[in-house]
């Protein structure tokens, strides 16, 4: 018979190496007859259900479990080496004491104790020896890999705010398991399945950072009565078995809805707190709403942490158990009762049971509501813009709950494509957000909160390359609006308005961003379309001046954005906006006289009256289906085949633009119909066009939609922030004071003095190529092309109706990017937004 001296040894190994208050828990231990052999011979979950019938607290059980953990898998000395069998065999004989073993107990003592301490404390510092060589190795592997090829300096500003970003935890970090969840089927609303695989990287980048292992379920484990949200408890109960191979050695299990994301990337919950007091089961809740009210929003399950251990498996039996359908109809709801009712349910009716090993978290945000933080991220900042509840503090999880971002649906019917894309773009914000904190890891981050287009950090290698590469590139674009002064605009700068100004050479506008066919050369071509360019991207002479360059079509060219984000991410970008009716009127006035007097539009301003004969229509045609609307028209409108009827052509003008505003009336209804495309382009289809197409589409047919400045403006201020965008009405750009104002404005936008001997505005007073003469009107630089027509009142007044929708969004994105300080900055717009005709 093992001596009592030997049994005291062996107790003594274990909680010594379990670190806890051995003199109470030898108390315990002696009352409940619980023996160390015992303790090393048992199975895991039979130890912890030993120690919690002694009356140990839920910390204490844990830690002597992981000590016996760590003692088993060194196969240490004692009866801890020997296999399950053996142990029973042990336990059959303990009671049967020899008279050898009596007699030899005193001559064997000191053999014993040798052999019980080596037993114990030398497999404890081979672990720790092995774990600490693994997280030197790690660490020095991560700092190695992460480090070797790119420099990240402090200064580059890429680390998360409030501390660096932590290393993988090695051991303490693999005590717990992030379990996740998606439904097995594709989603069924747009986007749907890519937000859902941002949504489960975010949480597996978290989990790598932290160095915890994951489970990821798409399957259902219990379809038949544990449907939907149910499904994590038969999961969990399952994760949790002592004997899983999936969970060994985890001791913590963190689960995640699908709609819940990390956005504090480098916060850990407190484990070691949870252990020293006791906690099972950690989840947001309100403890009055919970154990008194039995308030189902008293609690929410989306997020919460539960201790691996037969408690916790007590407990989801306890809520699986809720799950039958005439239970459910009994405790409230009217039988839809879902999981989270069932969890609060079970707390509030067993309380005494479970109330002292739960902990409702309320010192950090475990799993805020989306609602609540959309808007108020601000990139690389440790605090958010506005507080929520009072509180700054970046919140460690925020969840989509309600926004059915994958599914589509609600029970209430309350679920609609708005709001499928308000949660969505809430969503996009708050990921750009928290994956901002994992990129700066590689010195990168993303353009803007609401894109997933990323650029090196200041200060990296990947930026200074990129620097290098592109300075000899543009430094601004004016992106357009077509007929909205761009030609004004560049012919002064090309006057040399600014001597550190350079624009183009050649033709006024390039189209690299928006033609298929310009951007395919690539951007060393495009860095030759400037004076003093070399044959290497980055050779230029001159360097000191600025470069830029005007093309009309970069607005709202389905490409244009996201192609000069890539290429000139730090470029300053210039919008001139025209009074939308005005533009449109001129756009198709442009298209109508292109058809009528081909290659002339660009030789005369009144082309059509250059129009003499047929041998002019076949001399000037520009293609097949413009000769043949040219002859259609000369046919209808001739004098004496001598020239055009100037009435004739008016009706002609106006009957095709009728035409052409109802046609796209039409598709625009049709978009604006549910369940069609989320993006007005894409249901026009201007997205995936091959160049010949797109320009035949977005030159003949989408005079409205080329009007709506939101729809364009906002594609920019995904991929550039606000402060890159300068916004000019083209009004300023009639009057000489108003132009000389504006270019003043644009020089300290670009960084550059506006006045002295730099600054030519004589220039302002010089017409363009494309100018009616100045003189006693004053007007300068607008366009030169005369008007057959204008649009009759009444079609006046439908296209302004049509567009007025598109006018107040875009006022009020002016307004939230402060890119005027009020509506009256911007004075075709005052004026669009006062008729009442909305």
């Amino acid at each position: 018979m093992k001596s009592e001296c030997d049994e005291g040894l062996l107790l003594d190994g274990i909680l010594s190496q379990a670190r806890v208050d051995g003199s109470e828990i030898r108390r315990l231990l002696s009352q409940s007859h619980v023996r160390a052999s015992d303790l090393i011979a048992e199975p895991e979950h039979r130890v912890e259900a030993m120690l919690q019938r002694a009356g140990l607290v839920v910390g204490d059980i844990f830690k002597i479990v992981r000590a016996l953990r760590g003692f088993h898998s060194d196969g240490g000395g004692g009866g801890g080496a020997s296999s399950q069998p053996q142990g029973k065999a042990a336990r059959g004989s303990r009671n049967q004491p020899t008279m050898r073993c009596g007699l030899i107990v005193y001559s064997t003592t000191v053999l014993i104790v040798t052999l019980t301490i080596l037993s114990f404390y030398l497999p404890a510092m081979i672990y720790h020896v092995r774990s600490t060589n693994h997280r030197m190795t790690r660490s020095t592997t991560y700092s190695t890999t992460l480090h070797g090829h790119y420099s990240l300096p402090a200064a580059l500003g890429g680390l998360p705010a409030g501390g660096a970003m932590p290393a993988p935890r090695g051991p303490s970090g693999a005590r717990v398991m992030m379990v996740t969840a998606n439904q097995p089927l594709p989603c069924t609303t747009r986007r749907g399945d890519w937000i859902m695989e941002l949504a489960l990287r975010n949480k597996l980048m978290y989990a790598t950072l932290h160095d915890y292992k994951t489970w990821w379920s798409t399957e259902l484990v219990s379809a038949w009565d544990l449907e939907a949200a149910w499904n994590k408890i038969p999961l969990l109960y399952v994760l949790m078995h002592p004997e899983s191979p999936v969970t060994q050695g985890v001791e913590w299990l963190l689960w995640m809805d699908d709609d819940a994301i990390f956005t504090d990337m480098n916060f850990t919950m407190p484990l070691e707190q949870y252990d020293r007091d006791g906690i099972n089961l950690v989840i947001w809740g309100d403890p009055q709403r919970v154990y008194r009210a039995n308030d189902i929003q008293g609690l929410n399950t989306g997020v919460f942490l539960l201790r691996k251990c037969e408690w916790s498996r007590q407990l989801m039996a306890e809520v699986a158990a809720l799950a039958t359908p005439s239970i459910r109809r009994q405790i409230g709801n009217k039988g839809r009762i879902a999981e989270q009712g069932a969890l609060t349910w079970v707390l509030h009716s067993q309380a005494e049971r479970w109330k002292d090993r739960v902990q409702l978290e309320r010192n950090f945000t475990l799993n805020g509501n989306w609602m609540d933080y959309a808007k108020k991220w601000v990139p690389g900042k440790p605090k958010l813009a506005l507080p929520v509840w009072g509180n700054d503090a970046i919140p460690f999880v925020v969840q989509y709950a309600g926004c059915q971002m994958c599914r589509g649906h609600s029970e209430n019917g309350s679920w609609h494509d708005g709001g499928v894309r308000k949660c969505q773009n809430a969503f996009i914000e708050a990921y750009t957000f928290g994956d901002d904190q994992v990129l700066s890891l590689l010195g990168l981050r993303h353009l803007t909160m609401d894109t997933h287009l990323v650029r090196a950090s200041a200060g990296s290698e990947l930026y200074q390359r990129h620097q290098r590469m592109t300075r000899c590139l543009p430094s601004f674009l004016v992106i357009g609006t077509q007929k909205g002064g761009t030609s004004s605009f560049h012919f002064l700068l090309k006057s040399g308005w600014h001597d550190a100004v350079r624009v183009n050479s050649g033709e006024k506008e390039i189209h690299y961003f928006s033609w298929d066919d310009q951007f395919r050369q690539g951007p060393l071509t495009y860095q030759q379309r400037f004076d003093g360019s070399g044959d290497r991207l980055g050779e230029c002479a001159e360097e000191t001046k600025l470069r830029g360059e005007v093309s009309a079509t970069y607005l709202d060219y389905p490409k244009a954005a996201e192609r000069a984000a890539m290429l000139l991410p730090s470029a300053r970008i210039v919008v001139l906006l025209r009074e939308p009716v005005a533009r449109l009127v001129s756009s198709f006035n442009m298209k109508w006289q292109v058809e009528i007097c081909g290659k002339l539009t660009w030789s005369r301003t009144d082309c059509y009256n250059g129009v003499t004969s047929m041998r002019v229509i076949n001399e000037n045609n520009v293609a097949p289906k413009q000769r043949a609307a040219a002859v259609k028209v000369w046919n209808e409108c001739s004098v004496d085949k001598k020239g055009l009827d100037h009435d004739c052509l008016r009706r002609d003008f106006v009957d095709k633009l009728s035409a052409a505003i109802s046609d796209e009336e039409r598709r625009l209804g049709e978009c604006a119909k549910p369940g069609a495309f989320e993006e007005l382009g894409s249901c026009l289809g201007v997205q995936g066009l091959e160049q010949a197409k797109l320009y035949a589409l977005m030159e003949g047919a989408l005079f409205l939609y080329r009007s709506m400045y939101s729809e364009h403006l906002a594609k920019w201020l995904k991929v550039y922030p606000a402060e890159q965008l300068l916004v000019i009405p083209s009004e300023r750009l009639k009057e000489a004071g108003d132009m000389k104002d504006t270019m003043g404005r644009f020089a300290r936008f670009m960084g550059l003095s506006d006045s002295g001997a730099e600054v030519h505005n004589d220039l302002i007073f010089k017409s363009s190529p494309a100018a009616k003469g100045v003189g006693s009107d004053g007007h300068v630089h607008e366009n030169g092309r005369t008007y057959i027509a204008e649009a009759p009142a009444d079609l006046a007044e439908k296209i302004h109706k049509i567009l007025c929708p598109k006018n107040q969004e875009l006022a009020q994105l002016l307004l939230d990017k402060k890119l005027i300080a009020e509506v009256g900055d911007m004075p075709w717009l005052a004026t669009a937004l006062k008729r009442d005709i909305c």
